[in-house]
């Protein structure tokens, strides 16, 4: 598992360059800053497509991700094998000299990423910056047109003063130490850096500067060779600012121009930050966001959306009591699994670390994503195909293949819909339907209602008018039991006596 964060990402890009597009596909996973900001926010039964959209969107907007996990699984031809190469991102949104960033943290995700062992300090220090696609259209603008030389409004007042200071520094260092080659300058943002590297050519025709971390090195060079260094101009200085802006952006047009099938766990929210934070704000509409996300990601396979379609091809055969990812990932992984289908492609690490088993690291999860991925299709492999496919290995394409009638169906926990589909019409609602239930009494008690039908999943009551409520369970069947209007209204009578109910 590589950390990838400032001081590495430009020499780990080309690996990543290479490793995404070589893979057979990339699972991704992040964590956030927070996802709640309304405290009466609360998935309903009640709410569609539409309705959770836009709950989630006026809910994320202040929030961003703080680390992202990207893996990339390539199948080895003629083997049972898929390697697994993992980066695990941390992400900071740094100041730009436009706009005034601004996000918020919720008390309760930073002690969620604490628990489990979120190194804030790499975070803060080192997390790489981002600008989304109108962002980065003014920058451009901005550096093309010139208006960041010298414009000290960009810089923080300690910036400031390094600035005007560096030189007499320079100054100081070619009088006085006339037999040392170079210097080094703190030089914290890239702004800075560049301001300074622009204004140190221009005074002083006896040296260069080269780019350092958080860091601008002088060296002392004749005049030929300042001349030659002009001419050449391999680091343009305009262009490697531009690029320390972008950052982390970078990584994420690489992986929209790559279209490799993304697998992820439960994704419509990484979606929905990847959107915001990486290509342009949310839009209000929720088709349009649908049809969005479709053209960055053409195939997206969402696992917990996947683990409800095994277990119901499966029906007994396995024994997950809920679809969390780490539930699963044991699942495969445990030696008392009840089911797993022999000869099971084996999953390689190519980059191993120490702190494997760290769930909600952005890094693991994203892999334990994939590995699980790779195992409930191989499950569904089998079953399309024939268990004689058993004994020998299966190939990518027939993998990919077992689980395509799945593809882009994004999991919605607790709605009136069970998925959301991105690339075509959305699924009519196989929830029970709504009761509406009209009372004698002017009050009722609803979480004496939820208690009563808690053994159907899911259950919330919604007022409707004076002395009418509407209720919504979250499944047909209670044990062998399948529930009806009539049933349901049998089982509210029971708790109410006095109310008349009807369907």
């Amino acid at each position: 598992m590589y950390d990838v964060v400032e001081s590495n990402i430009e020499e780990l890009y080309p690996d990543i360059k290479d490793t995404i597009k070589n893979a057979s596909f990339i699972a991704f996973d992040a964590e956030f800053s927070g996802i709640q900001s309304d405290e009466q926010m609360k998935y309903s039964l009640f709410d569609s497509l539409d309705d959770r959209y836009k709950i989630l969107r006026k809910n994320i907007k202040s929030y961003v991700i703080v680390q992202c996990g990207i893996v990339a699984f390539k199948h080895v031809p003629d083997k049972n094998i898929y390697k697994a190469k993992s980066y695990n991102f941390y992400l900071l949104p740094r100041s730009v000299p436009f706009k005034n960033r601004q996000f918020l943290w919720q008390v309760s995700a930073l002690e969620f990423l604490s628990t489990h062992n979120f190194d804030f300090n790499k975070f803060v220090n080192e997390g790489i910056t981002y600008l989304d696609e109108i962002d980065e259209d003014l920058m451009t603008k901005h550096v093309k047109e010139g208006n960041l030389q010298r414009n000290l409004e960009y810089l923080s007042y300690e910036e400031e003063d390094d600035f005007k200071d560096c030189k007499n520094k320079v100054s100081e260092w070619i009088s006085t130490y006339p037999n040392e080659i170079s210097m080094v300058l703190k030089a914290a943002s890239p702004i800075l850096q560049y301001m300074m590297h622009k204004e140190l050519r221009s005074s002083f025709k006896n040296i260069w500067t080269v780019y350092g971390h958080k860091s601008i090195t002088v060296i002392r060079v004749s005049d030929d060779m300042r001349l030659v260094l002009e001419n050449e101009q391999t680091d343009n200085l305009e262009e490697k600012l531009l690029n320390c802006c972008i950052g982390f952006s970078k990584v994420f047009k690489l992986l929209t121009s790559t279209r490799k099938p993304i697998i992820g766990h439960n994704v419509l929210l990484d979606l929905m930050f990847m959107h915001q934070q990486f290509y342009k704000p949310l839009p209000c509409s929720y088709r349009e966001f649908k049809s969005t996300i479709h053209s960055l990601f053409p195939q997206i396979y969402d696992t917990k959306f996947l683990a409800s379609q095994v277990k119901q091809v499966l029906d007994k055969e396995v024994n997950w009591k809920i679809s969390s990812l780490s539930a699963i990932h044991q699942y495969f992984t445990s030696k008392q699994r009840k089911y797993s289908a022999f000869n099971s492609p084996q999953i390689m690490t190519e980059n191993k670390s120490s702190d494997e088993n760290a769930y909600h690291t952005a890094g693991w999860d994203a892999y334990y994503a994939g590995y699980i991925f790779v195992k409930m299709a191989h499950i569904l492999c089998i079953k399309q195909y024939g268990e004689g496919l058993e004994y020998r290995a299966v190939t990518h394409s027939e993998l990919m293949s077992s689980v395509k009638c799945f593809v882009n169906s994004i999991n919605i926990t607790r709605g009136n819909e069970v998925y959301s589909k991105l690339d075509g019409d959305d699924p009519l609602s196989t929830r029970p339907e709504w009761l509406h239930v009209k009372l004698n009494s002017p009050c009722i008690n609803i979480k004496e209602v939820a208690k009563v039908f808690s053994s159907f999943g899911p259950i919330d009551v919604m007022p409707f008018a004076r002395k009418r409520v509407l209720v919504a369970v979250g499944n047909h069947r209670r044990g062998g039991v399948v529930l009806s209007g009539g049933m349901l209204a049998w089982m509210i009578q029971r708790v109410f006596k006095k109310s008349v109910i009807s369907n």
